[in-house]
């Protein structure tokens, strides 16, 4: 029991007095054991016979021992020590000090021999409502203990020099204790054990019935021992008297019961005998304790075997109802249809699963009106194993289920139990998986690429049909010609370690998708194939299940590679045809650039031709004529450089280039159109913008295209109103460098901005409408966007590149 302090612990002098409560409250059973060790030995002494050395209940011994009893046995010296003073304080000085000190030690030795029996012996020393419990306490605790301890205590008076009567003494003490051990002991385990457990609500009725019982066996023990007999001759007949309030008591009430009314018959006869009365007044007085002690444990002995017995009975049968409940319960709701059959394999009971399964209710096999042949012909009949077998069983409107039956017949040979386990969604689900089987080995035969299942190990575990014939194709000296069975994993080491570039690919992928280090690898590779190369995909995929593994998946992508190639190609005729368009735009810009350096030689060749004519030829002046025709030439020069590689037809070439000077670069190209246009231009360049990996001659067409654009889009437009802007800034958001062509022409109608890139789409008169196409294209083959936007008021063009320039 807790004990809540009124100020916390915490505070000084708080722990000490939780300490002190804690003492208080362990050092409390203990102290109240002694108690009742002194009173009970006073009461035994003034129950003592006056002419005999038998006391009618000797009680202290009895209480020691259920004190033991329901303590733990590593506190037993705490109460032995704590007796002790008050053995000695109620002893003395009238008793000499040894024989003081010798009876408690045999007291002692006495409950500590019963306790110990009754702890090791007993599985539940506290539950005197089991018959063992009760024979441990009657043979040890209330027989041998104290017959063993009295015979030592006897033995140690005779070497103290103590007289007294050696069978006598041995006699007395050992029958005394047994009654008290007995009625007592009982009484104060459970009564304590009890009052530990709480409150209990007790029945009116049973109250009642206890008062009633006290009554009676108090009105019957009083005409029997205590009331004076007269003229009346003592008869042991008058002993049965107390039986039948006893038997009742020991029904009724159980062990506690028979230990009471034991307790009250032994204090009735006991006061009738000090009072002369009762069937033990006899002439000798030590026949007549003995006699009555002995009538006392004869009783309550006989009374609480009984009681244990009925109490064993008692949960005996609780236990098998609780377990006939438990099977039933088991048997109603196993899944498992099952019935039990009787002579004649007569179905006598079956649970709710056998009625879903066959159809046949309580009623159809009530007082075995069903057999189990009329369900199923040729059950194996096993005589006391358990027979196994595949059936049918005959549903009452004719339908066949498949079953697998079972039997056990029963110990006593009569009867027995049938269960049935129903196949029908087992076959289903075999067909089901045979379905699946063959539909996962039609899809593996039908795909055109070649794969393979790997284990975790590496070995191929499945292979479809394009694998196995590219196997059966493929150069002997290949690789890969692994067939179910072989480890893939093994020969890409050996190819790898050989030097094979392929095979060392595979074993990278192999091993990080096989360790879990990735869910899938893809790479590409080439190989021979007669007079060309053969470009081979392969993916590497986790195979998804507990064991691990791999899938890996071939496939000839040769044909796509070269359309990739030829589209390349087409693409590169079609971009230079583009340019060539623009060229052709802007070809009356190119011969104007090259008309003005020509008129320059040619002017300064005349004027060097009359001067060396007219003799005036001056060597400073000729020089410098000179200078200006080598000035016009590089003028002429760069011109045609520019004009050439524009048109030059070739590869793709992606080298660093700055758009800032890209975009300086086609105004100068278009200068001489966007003067004769009458276009005016600003630009907005940022001066510290990063490189790009870009093709510049790819770059120069897309800016060219859209600056003709802008240039026809405002065509129609007053001169003062034909403005042009180009604008370069940084994107850090995209990582890229933006380009903007923004005109005040006529603009772009909202659902046209998309539609203007696609091919043949043209709002020229002339055009073909593949310039804006060809533009986005080249875009896209930089890993960038090309876009449009319009407010009604022009049109802006937006070219985002990336910084870095990644391969496409």
């Amino acid at each position: 029991m807790a004990i809540e302090l009124p100020f916390p612990t915490e505070q000084p002098g708080g722990q000490a007095v939780r300490r002190l409560l804690t003492f208080a409250q362990q050092s409390a059973p203990p102290i109240a054991t002694a108690l009742a060790y002194v009173l009970a030995a006073k009461a035994g002494a003034w129950l003592a016979f006056p002419s005999a050395p038998v006391s009618a209940l000797w009680a202290p011994n009895a209480i020691l021992l259920a004190a033991l009893i329901l303590t733990r046995r590593e506190r037993w010296w705490i109460y032995l020590l704590t007796v002790l003073p008050f053995h000695f304080l109620v002893q003395l000085p009238d008793t000499p000090l040894a024989r003081v000190a010798i009876q408690y030690a045999a007291n002692a030795a006495e409950a500590v021999l019963g306790a110990w029996a009754i702890v090791q012996l007993c599985p539940h020393p506290r539950r005197f409502d089991r018959l063992r419990t009760v024979l441990v306490l009657i043979l040890f605790a209330g027989v041998i203990a104290p017959l063993a301890t009295s015979l030592l205590m006897v033995l140690a008076f005779s070497l103290a020099g103590i007289t007294a009567d050696f069978w006598l003494t041995v006699v007395v003490r050992t029958i005394t204790n047994t009654f008290a051990i007995v009625a007592l002991v009982p009484l104060i385990v459970q009564t304590t054990t009890g009052l530990r457990s709480g409150p209990r609500q007790v029945p009116v009725w049973h109250i009642i019935e206890a008062a009633a019982l006290a009554i009676a066996l108090t009105a019957v023990c009083a005409l029997v021992f205590a009331i004076p007999s007269g003229a009346r001759e003592p008869s042991v007949a008058w002993l049965f008297a107390p039986l039948p309030i006893l038997a009742w008591a020991t029904i009724r009430f159980r062990v506690a019961g028979a230990c009471a009314a034991a307790l009250v018959v032994g204090a009735i006869s006991t006061w009738g005998v000090l009072n002369g009365h009762g069937p033990f007044d006899i002439e000798n007085p030590i026949e007549n304790a003995l006699s009555l002690v002995a009538f006392h444990v004869v009783i309550c002995v006989t009374f609480v075997l009984c009681a244990a017995l009925l109490e064993e009975w008692h949960h005996a049968t609780r236990a098998l109802a609780a377990s006939e409940a438990r099977f039933r319960s088991i048997f109603e709701h196993n899944i498992i249809p099952t019935a039990i059959w009787r002579r004649g394999l007569r179905i006598t009971d079956a649970n709710e699963a056998f009625s879903k399964l066959t159809g046949y209710g309580r009623d159809d096999i009530a007082g075995g009106a069903l057999a189990i042949d009329q369900l199923v012909a040729g059950l194996p009949a096993g005589e006391r194993e358990t027979r196994v077998a595949e059936a049918e069983l005959t549903l009452p409107g004719g339908n066949r289920v498949p079953v697998v039956l079972g039997q056990a017949r029963f110990d006593e040979g009569d009867g027995g139990v049938l269960y049935a386990l129903d196949l029908s969604p087992f076959r289903s689900a075999e067909a089901g998986r045979v379905r699946a089987e063959g539909l996962h080995a039609a899809v593996l035969g039908s795909v055109h690429d070649q794969i393979a299942v790997l284990d975790g190990e590496g070995k191929l575990i499945e292979v479809n049909e394009s694998w196995l014939r590219a196997v059966q194709l493929a150069h002997p000296a290949r690789f890969d010609r692994v067939l179910a069975g072989d480890s893939y994993l093994g020969a890409c080491a050996r190819a790898a370690e050989a030097g094979d570039r392929a095979a060392g690919e595979h074993l990278d992928a192999l091993k990080s998708v096989l360790d879990g280090r990735e869910t899938r690898c893809h790479f590409e590779y080439t190989e021979p194939a007669g007079m060309e190369q053969a470009w081979i995909e392969v993916s590497i995929e986790k195979l998804r299940r507990p064991e691990g593994g791999a899938v890996v998946t071939r496939t000839d992508i040769s044909a796509r590679k070269r359309a990739e190639q030829e589209a390349r190609i087409q693409q590169q005729q079609l971009t230079h045809l583009g340019r060539a368009a623009v060229l052709g735009q802007l070809s009356g810009a190119f011969a104007h650039e090259l008309n003005q350096p020509l008129t320059s030689i040619l002017g300064n060749a005349e004027a060097a031709l009359r001067l060396i004519d007219n003799g005036e030829a001056d060597i400073a002046e000729l020089r410098e004529i000179l200078c200006d025709i080598v000035h016009a030439d590089v003028r002429a020069a760069q011109v045609i450089d520019r004009l050439r590689a524009l048109l030059e037809k070739g590869e793709m070439l992606r080298r660093p280039v700055d758009l800032g000077a890209t975009v300086r670069e086609v105004l100068e190209i278009a200068k001489s159109e966007l003067i004769t246009r009458h276009v005016r231009v600003s630009m907005e360049l940022d001066p510290g913008l990063p490189v790009v990996m870009a093709d510049r001659v790819q770059m120069q067409q897309i800016l060219l295209n859209l600056l003709m654009n802008a240039c026809e889009a405002m065509g129609g437009l007053p001169v003062a109103d034909r403005k042009l802007r180009l604008a370069t800034h940084f994107v850090p958001e995209e990582s890229c460098v933006q380009v903007t062509v923004a005109d005040s022409g006529r603009g772009i109608a909202p659902g046209e901005l998309e539609r203007i890139f696609h091919p043949f789409v043209t709002t020229k008169p002339s055009g073909m409408g593949m310039g804006l196409a060809i533009c986005r294209s080249v875009a896209e083959s930089h890993r960038g966007r090309l876009w449009a936007e319009s407010d009604g008021h022009g049109a802006t063009f937006h070219l985002n590149v990336p910084v870095g320039g990644a391969l496409a």
